[in-house]
């Protein structure tokens, strides 16, 4: 027999929708059979309506209760509006929705806040001016909670196993509703209501219901171009599915009306001092939305520069902004402007890209034809309480001034110059004084129609000395064409004579009047030119790290001008410095300091081993001047286009190289094997040293990579404008064919040992190869301490930034490897030595096997003394085959191995076919042994 207890809550309120589901309570007893089968459909009814998910839809919630005051609902037509793209918001800001939009110190990481609203069906209604709004409104923000896997196996954790197991994550902070609900035109509310899904903090999906309210009115102004509005859980506050209200807003684009234009006129001031009235300006024609890519440049990252002054900009704002930035950018074809300008602290973009009070300013204006620049008038935005009542945006107190310079100079670099100030008298509340901003450097891809202008030649004529008086020294060098704009950028390492190290690059900016541009970047319109003097523009960013404390660095931008001979190479400059200095002695961020001297000397197409890039920068103040600094000494490896493609070209040959050479190794290791079959009797005779020294040398390579093929990346090749390292291809294919090599050799050191072990008539063969062994073991015992005490001076190699060089002691585990290499290559000394010993003239070798070992050994000398003259040494990571730490590669070493390596070869084959003691002394006639006869008695 079987109870069912039904438990049904009580009818809801009207001020509560009916969205929880009944709780079903079963107690069974002991049923009879007959009932058993009746009990058991029960049983599955019961479950399932329990188990089922409770989802409310915005059928379930009543409209009229929660939006009925605020717009009536109305029967909805078949006609659809036209409007239903402007029914969207995006790029705005909110705060609220704990807890499924927390932000705590928990999570692992954290998402920008951020949301969408969009609709997806609009219809017109039976009421004039009100219509019927579908649509969705998702929520980002929070976190991310990462997690183990936790499986296990025969009671161990597998992630101690295996600990490839990918991490599995709960992601939080993200929040979607489906809402219905109705638009008044004439109040500008939209009222709708809906569910939703949300994850809870332990991972689970939760059922959700809101009523979202929103002031979005048909014609929007500067005044009322940002749209507010709240959203408001319908759950019991305490439930799992509750959420704090969330207050959103975001910046309308439906029907814009300009009202401020007028004021933004007569507030914009002349953005030049009058000191620089002799910059132009490009050429707008009509307005800054009619050139090509203008709006685009305006969403760079806008850098201000702050001044000493009465009334900073902290005293407005409440904290001193870093950096300006323009979102939600729009204009008209007759000059008409409008954006969001975001202000921040910081340079990071993701928070100046959301609308948030306080911070975030409405803006509208119009380009000047007469003065060339664009006028802006900016609001303050501001935080409401009342979604449906309050104005987030007053306080239209803030003028806004543009230009786009045509020309550049040292001075002034920037492709966008501006300024923010107040508009309000000195005495108001809320003044500030004017504040300049601009872009970082000029933008290569839009700005095509800029020019540089060169106003620092006297000084350069002044400081530089011309010495291209020396054609003999200059006759044979070519120096790079500087209308290359690849080979005109140099990486480089600072060095000052403190002992402070550090690195930056020299970027070139102008050649002549005309400016590098994207995408080439190189000036073919300069082709027709061939002058040996060049008037050149740099940018020089560097920084180094501080002796006395590693954490600390300088940082330093100089721009630079002058003149580059293409005869000597000499690159001699005027620089200009903006410094933290400046900020410390209180001077003004856009003062210079130009009293900078920069010489460098770049190394020709051509340079001998060792010419490299080098040069200083250095101040030509007075040692007790403030701005005054020590010399920096400047140094790079340079390689210039032409060469960085013969160094692809070189790597490729040598990764053919090295599989030819390992399929040849294991081609040659075959041939041993197949004469070792057709005559077995030579197996015993073979030298057991020389295979462990052969199988040793694959296993080396395989196992413990011996740096050739390393995990540690940290010294692949890294080749500018091409190179990338070993392709994943080929390092499988040198791995396969290395083990292949090690199996074939290891094969041949069993049959070997094992055929010296069943021969127990050789024992001779025993004594004669310990001998051996010794002996080997004296000479590279000796040979590997001299190695290790003979160690070379430290030698320029390349910083892991490519083309810099630094000074790095070559260490004693680089020699040793290099000794392992030059034990490798005479892998006959033991067959030889063993042969001696034994007088044997077995043909115990395949011809094939030491002669064709030994070329395998030879070639990597001979390319390398090929290589290095024919190839600037520019990256020694670069170097495939015959790689500097495998061997001794050197000239006399190029030479003593191949010879040597040739002579071994030569001997093994005269002993094969004489005696092993032919080639060092006269064969011995063997004695005549005497036979004693017994004598019989008689």
């Amino acid at each position: 027999m079987a109870v069912l207890q039904s438990t049904s809550p009580s009818p809801p309120s009207p001020a509560s929708p009916p969205i929880s589901n009944p709780r079903v309570t079963v107690i069974a007893l002991f049923p009879s059979p007959d009932h058993q089968q009746l009990l058991h459909l029960l049983l599955l009814l019961l479950l399932f309506l329990a188990a089922r998910p409770s989802h409310s839809s915005s059928a379930d919630i009543s409209y009229a209760d929660l939006c009925g005051s605020i717009v009536s609902p109305s029967t909805p037509s078949d006609v659809r509006d036209d409007s239903a793209g402007s029914f969207r918001l995006s790029s705005g800001y909110f705060v609220g929705g704990d807890p499924f939009l927390s932000q705590d110190s928990s999570i692992d990481f954290s998402i920008p806040r951020s949301f969408t609203f969009f609709s997806r069906s609009v219809l017109h209604t039976q009421t004039p001016g009100t219509l019927q709004v579908v649509g969705t409104l998702i929520f980002r923000g929070g976190g991310i909670h990462f997690s183990h896997r936790n499986l296990t196996s025969r009671g161990r954790s597998l992630r101690l196993v295996r600990p490839w197991i990918p991490r599995t994550f709960n992601r939080r902070g993200s929040l979607r509703f489906d809402l219905s609900g109705f638009w008044s035109e004439e109040t500008g509310k939209l009222c709708m209501v809906g569910a939703g899904t949300g994850r809870s903090k332990k991972g689970i999906n939760l059922d959700l219901s809101a009523v979202f309210k929103l002031r979005y009115p048909s014609i929007s102004n500067i005044t009322s171009s940002v749209v507010i509005g709240n959203l408001e859980s319908l759950e019991l506050i305490g439930s799992q599915n509750y959420f704090a209200p969330i207050t959103l807003q975001a910046y309308s684009q439906r029907n814009y009306e300009y009202t401020k234009i007028p004021q933004a006129l007569s507030s914009c001031s002349v953005l030049l001092d009058p000191a620089d009235q002799s910059i132009e300006f490009l050429d707008r024609s009509k307005s800054i939305c009619d050139a090509s890519g203008n709006l685009l440049l305006l969403r760079t990252m806008l850098n201000l520069e702050h001044r000493r002054s009465v009334a900073p900009l902290s005293n407005s704002l409440g904290f001193q902004p870093e950096s300006l930035k323009f979102t939600s950018i729009d204009c008209d074809e007759d000059g008409r402007f409008r954006a969001l300008i975001s202000l921040s602290n910081h340079s990071g973009l993701l928070t100046m890209m959301m609308l948030e009070p306080g911070t975030a300013m409405a803006a509208e204006g119009i380009w000047d034809h007469t003065k060339n620049q664009l006028c802006l008038l900016a609001c303050r935005i501001k935080t409401v309480t009342d979604s449906l009542t309050d104005n987030p945006v007053d306080q239209c107190t803030i003028g806004i001034t543009l230009a786009f310079p045509a020309v550049l100079t040292i001075e002034r670099r920037s492709s966008i110059v501006g300024r923010i100030r107040s508009i309000l008298n000195e005495t108001t509340p809320g003044y500030f004084a004017a504040v300049p901003f601009l872009s970082f450097g000029y933008n290569t891809e839009y700005d095509l129609g800029l020019r540089y202008r060169y106003t620092k030649m006297d000084s350069v004529r002044k400081s530089c000395i011309d010495n291209d008086d020396d054609d003999e020294k200059y006759a044979k060098k070519r120096y790079p064409d500087p209308r290359n704009y690849r080979d005109s950028m140099f990486y480089l390492l600072i060095r000052t004579r403190g002992g402070n190290e550090g690195s930056g690059f020299a970027n070139p900016v102008a050649l002549g009047e005309t400016l590098y541009r994207y995408p080439s970047m190189d000036l073919p319109e300069l082709m027709a030119k061939d002058e040996r003097i060049w008037n050149v523009s740099y940018n020089f960013r560097h920084s180094y790290v501080l002796k006395e404390s590693s954490l600390s660095s300088e940082e330093q931008d100089t721009s630079a001008e002058g003149i580059y001979n293409t005869k000597t190479g000499m690159i001699c400059m005027v620089g200009c410095r903006s410094s933290s200095s400046f900020v410390k002695q209180g001077n003004d961020l856009d003062s210079k300091d130009c009293n900078i001297l920069i010489n460098i000397q770049i190394p020709p197409l051509n340079p001998a081993p060792g010419e490299n890039l080098n040069g200083t920068i250095r101040s030509t103040r007075d040692k007790g001047d403030p701005l005054f600094f020590d010399p920096l000494e400047l140094s790079s490896h340079v390689m210039y286009r032409g060469q960085a493609a013969q160094s692809i070209w070189r790597t490729d040959i040598e990764i053919v190289m090295v599989l030819i050479s390992l399929t040849f190794s294991c081609v040659f290791a075959g041939f041993q094997l197949l004469h070792a079959s057709k005559h077995p009797g030579v197996l015993p005779s073979i030298s057991i040293t020389m295979l462990v020294v052969l199988t040793l040398g694959h296993m080396i390579i395989l196992v413990l990579n011996f740096e050739a093929f390393s995990g540690n990346h940290k010294n692949q090749n890294v080749l500018p404008g091409g190179g990338g390292g070993w392709p994943e291809a080929n390092e499988v294919v040198v791995r396969l064919m290395t083990l292949a090599a090690f199996l074939l050799h290891f094969r041949l050191l069993q049959i070997a040992w094992s055929a010296r072990a069943a021969d127990e008539l050789r024992t001779n063969l025993w004594l004669a190869e310990r001998k051996t062994i010794k002996l080997c073991l004296v000479i590279c015992i000796a040979g590997g301490f001299l190695a290790w005490f003979v160690h070379p001076r430290p030698r320029k190699v390349l910083h892991h930034v490519p083309h810099l060089i630094a000074e790095d002691p070559h260490s004693h585990w680089e020699d040793m490897q290099s000794y392992a290499g030059l034990i490798l290559d005479g892998f006959l000394f033991p067959q030889l030595i063993l042969n001696a010993l034994c007088d044997s003239k077995e043909r115990s070798l395949a011809l094939p096997f030491y002669v064709g070992t030994t070329i395998l050994r030879v070639l990597p000398h001979v390319y390398d003394a090929y290589r290095s003259n024919h190839y600037v040494p520019h990256l020694e990571s670069s170097y495939i085959y015959a790689r500097p730490n495998g061997d001794l590669y050197s000239l006399a070493w190029d030479i003593i191995i191949p010879c040597g390596g040739i002579l071994f070869a030569v001997i093994i084959y005269i002993q094969q076919r004489f005696s092993g003691r032919s080639i060092f002394c006269r064969r011995r006639k063997s004695p005549v042994m005497y036979e004693m006869v017994p004598v019989s008695s008689s």
